[in-house]
């Protein structure tokens, strides 16, 4: 776990070991809020089999914790300011290495701001893919008021969904403005179906490199037993040689 010190809260602490984690693959998916971040990553996860990492679900997770980390970031929430995004980054990390063993990851909603992706980058690894979310901010904001009206917030929550997305919009551009060839867009307002279809040929290269990997392991697989088989074939036929020549000198 990271721990608070005197050090910068934007500042790497250099307390975790990524290497397990540099072989695998990572696909952020970044939108605005409403704009089917969520949506767009299962369908991902339904592809692929990677795990998705949300975030925001473990920033709100570790403000339930009675630690000064949790303290810290309970705080910033109750006060609506920004979490340092250090601390998100690291929580991320955390994320990772307890699920070390997984096919890949898909970071949900990630990054926030171009310097999150800067730090994910030095600390973790540049990821595979980067899927940009397009949608028009009304149709965000309508489906944003809809899902905050099912969380049962606040009737001042849902009437800001519109200044939120705005808000949200500005931070996604500068982001993906910062990462420039290396993303691909995606209109999320298609239906499930043709969503899933575009996704699959968007990660067409990766699922081709996962199959060739699958096969050269299978290939080196077999290669192994056959080895096996013969190395057990030999030292049967030798224990026989050995058998006949008892007999013979008996």
């Amino acid at each position: 776990m990271g721990c608070l010190s005197s050090k910068s809260e934007n500042e790497d602490e250099g307390v975790y070991d990524m290497t397990p984690i540099r072989n695998l693959p990572v696909i952020f998916v970044n939108g605005v809020p409403g704009a089917g971040n969520q949506t767009v990553a299962q369908t991902i996860s339904n592809i692929t089999g990677y795990t998705m990492i949300r975030p925001g679900e473990l920033v709100r997770a570790e403000a339930e914790k009675d630690t000064a980390r949790g303290r810290l970031i309970a705080d910033r929430l109750n006060a609506q300011d920004e979490v340092p995004e250090q601390l998100t980054v690291d929580l991320i990390k955390e994320e990772m290495l307890q699920q070390q063993d997984c096919k890949g990851f898909i970071l949900v909603g990630f990054p926030k701001s171009s310097r999150m992706s800067s730090m994910f980058h030095r600390q973790v690894k540049w990821p595979e893919k980067i899927v940009a979310l397009e949608v028009d901010n009304e149709v965000a904001a309508t489906r944003l008021q809809a899902k905050l009206s099912e969380l049962g917030r606040p009737e001042s929550d849902i009437n800001s969904a519109r200044q939120i997305v705005r808000e949200a919009a500005h931070k996604v551009k500068s982001v993906h403005k910062r990462l420039g060839g290396h993303i691909v867009t995606l209109d999320s307002s298609s239906n499930p179906k043709a969503l899933a279809s575009t996704l699959e040929e968007i990660l067409s290269d990766m699922l081709e490199t996962k199959e060739e990997q699958d096969g050269e392991g299978s290939q080196s697989q077999q290669e192994s037993q056959g080895s096996q088989e013969s190395q057990a074939r030999q030292e049967n036929q030798g224990r026989q040689e050995e058998t006949r020549a008892e007999v013979t000198a008996s």
